[in-house]
């Protein structure tokens, strides 16, 4: 039985933050954008189905990034990352930088992402191929169906 290639895509990009005030990524307008921070949430399905996972993000200029960790906000970004991870360190996942904002480029970097995940067997693979680079909704859920089902030997690059 052949399996059917699955296809990701964008289906909404929400913006949260100063300058969102209608939350879509058209009406996203940073007072600075050359100094912003907002959270993004993309919602990407199946190409042939009207459902979506949530994926999401931390944009912001370096600037930006750098005057939250000076002004004590560092717990705001604990979120990403194994929960193992001592408080003293934060880890990157779902952070993306921008010098300023433009939004065709985020909007490129948005479908290079989602079409290097696709085709892929089935939608848990493709889902967790964009989640290495944007956090998924249902990454640690998949990870142990993953467990569970035993899945093959991965390839280890040595041999």
């Amino acid at each position: 039985m052949a399996s059917i290639a699955v296809q990701a895509e964008v289906k909404t990009v929400l913006v949260f933050g100063t300058g969102a005030d209608d939350h879509t990524v058209e009406g996203f307008r940073p007072p600075d954008p050359g100094h912003f921070g907002c959270t993004v949430q993309v919602l990407i399905g199946e190409s042939t189905d009207n459902r979506s996972d949530s994926f999401d993000i931390v944009l912001c200029t370096p600037s930006w990034f750098a005057e939250q960790m000076a002004t004590g906000s560092w717990g705001r970004f604990r979120h990403g990352g194994p929960r193992v991870v001592p408080d003293s360190v934060v880890v990157g996942a779902g952070m993306w930088f921008m010098r300023r904002w433009a939004k065709t480029e985020f909007e490129n970097a948005l479908q290079a992402i989602v079409e290097s995940a696709s085709p892929g067997p089935d939608w848990g693979s493709v889902a967790n191929r964009i989640g290495r680079v944007i956090p998924w909704e249902f990454d640690y859920r998949y990870d142990r169906h993953v467990d569970e089902r035993g899945g093959g030997n991965a390839p280890s690059g040595h041999g």
